[in-house]
């Protein structure tokens, strides 16, 4: 199979080739382009042979936005009815034209690979797509908060450590919160990610050193703070954050990852893009609703194709009270299956502000931790301390999931990596 490429990224390109997919990569300016357009309606001989582009039946396209628009991209698509072709949407374009983009490229047969991606991943996508090539697993899990201050962090590293502690796993958790580091709760005295920015932008950090930047929490898990300059925020690009990604993988067993409740910038972006499940944080109140509808419509649909993913609700805060919504209500109305209810904690500021999150000495809220702790577990197949004592600090590859209990018969096990 040979890929013609309609993009002015050398980079792509480079990835491309370097796959190893495709018997040629070929590169088309939009001046090209314009030719076969208009050289397709001519008749090459009098009895009416019609015109036969220079591209094999089952060859595959892989067109920009940023050269050809979506109706330059669908002229193109009639001239190659029997090639496979794949449209990029671009990291600028609008919610709603990126909906309507989608919407075409599904009623003319095309694919299409959603924006804030590396050429790398990328040429990674038009590969499964190209190749008939399902997913596998990255072993990285997401959380994204309904409303700011819903406690994400605090809940992720409490769930890193427990997770760690019932499954010998080594966990990484990062802070992808660009408007928020994350350092709050606890005593920190790691790296923060705006101080390795430089070497992760150049592609410099390499997976043994990452450790030792980090906060270690305990025995197997360490804890990257995020984003401390805000006038950084915009100015992160998708390479370095996917290259921190990576590092983080090859460290870790899981990685767990902070994105914020602003997933509107290259960290939260790549965050999700990366991730085998999704988690949502919210509490009860109706702000919380509201803001995750709309961070949804305008944001998670159109960008990141939200409703495709495996996603779950983790509930913090919780009151129990017949004056606000149970678990099970908020649930139905939000859509989404719930994997854990985190109680409502009265001394959780105190400990804030004593620095002594990391001791959780609330029976109610391990008990919830441990609960998610082994539906993460049973998703990626991850044996107890109890049944594989001898493995505890030992890597650990994380096989296909089996026995699956009843009550997480709604959680779909993650493909091997």
């Amino acid at each position: 199979m040979n890929i013609y490429v309609v993009s002015s990224d050398r980079r792509l390109l480079d990835s491309l080739r370097m796959s190893g997919s495709y018997g040629s990569v070929v590169s088309v300016s939009k001046d090209m382009v314009i030719v076969m357009e208009q050289a397709a309606p001519l008749r090459a001989e009098p009895a009416g042979k019609p015109f036969e582009a220079p591209v094999a039946p089952g060859d595959a396209w892989l067109v920009s936005d940023a050269l050809l628009d979506i109706h330059e991209a669908i002229a193109l698509r009639g001239i190659y009815p029997d090639n496979k072709f794949i449209y990029m949407l671009s990291n600028s374009s609008e919610p709603l034209a990126l909906k309507a983009a989608q919407t075409l490229c599904a009623a003319h047969a095309m694919q299409y690979i959603l924006p804030y991606r590396t050429p790398k991943q990328v040429a990674e996508a038009a590969a499964n797509i190209c190749l008939s090539r399902e997913r596998s697993a990255s072993k990285v899990i997401t959380a994204v908060g309904a409303l700011p201050q819903t406690g994400l962090t605090t809940s992720l590293v409490g769930l890193g450590v427990t997770l760690s502690r019932l499954s010998g796993a080594r966990i990484g958790i990062l802070g992808m919160n660009g408007w928020n580091p994350g350092d709050s709760g606890f005593r920190y005295s790691a790296k923060y990610l705006d101080e390795l920015w430089g070497s992760l932008q150049g592609k410099q950090l390499q997976a043994a050193e990452l450790p030792g930047k980090m906060q270690r929490l305990s025995q197997d898990v360490h804890y990257l703070a995020g984003n401390r300059d805000l006038k950084k925020l915009y100015y992160y690009q998708t390479d370095g954050v996917s290259w921190l990604i990576e590092k983080a993988r090859e460290c870790y067993d899981i990685v767990l990852i902070d994105a914020g409740s602003y997933p509107d910038h290259a960290l939260a972006a790549q965050s999700i893009h990366a991730a085998d499940l999704l988690l949502v944080q919210t509490d009860q109140s109706q702000q919380a609703k509201a803001q995750w509808r709309r961070l949804y419509e305008h944001i998670l649909q159109p960008v990141f194709q939200w409703e495709e993913r495996q996603t779950m609700l983790l509930f913090n805060k919780m009151h129990r009270s017949p004056d606000v919504e149970n678990e099970k209500q908020l649930s139905r109305q939000l859509e989404m299956p719930y994997i854990g209810s985190l109680p409502y904690v009265p001394s959780f500021y105190r400990s804030e502000t004593e620095g002594s999150l990391l001791a959780f000495p609330w029976p109610d809220y391990e008990k919830e931790l441990q609960k998610v702790s082994r539906a993460i577990m049973h998703y990626y197949g991850l044996p107890s301390v109890d049944e594989n004592e001898s493995d505890r600090t030992r890597p650990r590859a994380l096989p296909n999931g089996s026995g699956k209990p009843s009550w997480l018969s709604w959680m779909r096990p993650a493909k091997e990596a």
